[in-house]
């Protein structure tokens, strides 16, 4: 995750507005989501970490990856 400075977070949600853009770690497209309500799905294994920020189509994949698309 990337740290910014309070002068770059004013900067990039002043060309960004609302704000910082979350962007989804599997097809870097924006979340539509904040730090408060992302989504992250629970690692498989104990030494693995969480899984995330997700979109959530991305995710719905992820929990589900047997259901083919209508």
């Amino acid at each position: 995750m990337t740290v910014y400075t309070q002068c770059e977070h004013n900067r990039i949600n002043a060309r960004e507005y609302p704000g910082t853009r979350q962007l989804c770690v599997s097809c870097d497209q924006p979340t539509g989501r904040c730090e408060e309500d992302s989504i992250y799905l629970e690692p498989e294994f104990e030494h693995q970490g969480s899984l995330g920020p997700l979109c959530e189509e991305c995710a719905e994949d992820r929990m589900h990856p047997n259901n083919e698309a209508l």
